[in-house]
């Protein structure tokens, strides 16, 4: 009868158990990964989505800004021209 030694196949048993968990444990992991992943590109889109609101209203902002001073400009244009007018009649009527 031959002796069959059981300290090697219990020792390749427990390793080959300890690959088995560490292999489950490795897909729960990158499914995690993943998972973190997909959250991750969802906040940057969100994120951008966001930023690009801020360009546009940003955009419009300096727009409008730039109306009003255009627009405050004239009306001082016209105020100093009336101005200049009413000085005139003001001498006009003055010198007899």
């Amino acid at each position: 009868m031959s002796k069959v030694n059981v300290k090697p196949v219990s020792l390749e048993l427990a390793l080959l158990q300890n690959n088995v968990e560490l292999e489950k444990e490795n897909k729960q992991l990158i499914k995690e990964i993943l998972e973190q992943k997909l959250l991750l590109l969802e906040y940057k889109s969100s994120t951008e989505a966001k930023l690009e609101e801020v360009r546009v209203r940003e955009e419009k902002l300096i727009k409008s800004n730039e109306e009003f001073k255009q627009e405050m400009k004239q009306q001082a244009e016209e105020t100093q021209r009336m101005m200049k007018q009413m000085m005139e009649m003001f001498q006009k009527q003055a010198q007899p």
